[in-house]
């Protein structure tokens, strides 16, 4: 599948609000949009949304998204994949692209990201494009406490 990395617009935005998970992972499920904007979500806030990039296939289908947040020392990577488009690769493919961006935009800077300890697809996804577990770490999320892994891309020129 050929993606095209663009700007993350509002209506985009919007949409991703209604993407739906089932099963364990409906814990990523993002409350209505109204919601999202009186709790401040970056996803809503048109300033910090510059940072979000959608990933749109050949039928402009937004597939999934990214966010690269500069932290001074470290870029944080956050990513969201199109529940219909889930298990096909697509996260890895988006990952790709992200780690590129990284590279071009915050040069040597480590980049650092996390995820759900039980949350394997994901994980699977993360260490075949050369991130690997540097912590654990547990912190309050809004439904509950939660175990994380802090995982940080390692590229060829550190191993």
């Amino acid at each position: 599948m050929n993606l095209k990395s663009e700007s993350l617009t509002e209506k985009q935005a919007k949409e991703i609000s209604k993407w739906k998970y089932d099963g364990e992972y409906e814990i990523y499920n993002l409350p209505k949009w109204d919601t999202m904007v009186k709790e401040g979500y970056s996803l809503c806030d048109e300033l910090k949304r510059k940072r979000f990039s959608a990933y749109t296939n050949e039928e402009n289908e937004l597939v999934g998204f990214t966010n690269l947040l500069d932290e001074g020392e470290s870029v944080f990577f956050g990513i969201g994949v199109n529940p219909k488009y889930c298990n096909q690769g697509i996260g890895k493919i988006i990952t790709q692209c992200a780690l590129i961006d990284c590279k071009t935009n915050f040069p040597n800077k480590p980049v650092i990201l996390e995820v759900r300890t039980w949350n394997n697809r994901a994980i699977n996804c993360y260490k075949a494009q050369g991130f690997e577990i540097i912590e654990i770490k547990h912190q309050e999320t809004c439904i509950g406490m939660g175990e994380f892994y802090v995982m940080r891309y390692i590229n060829n020129s550190e191993n």
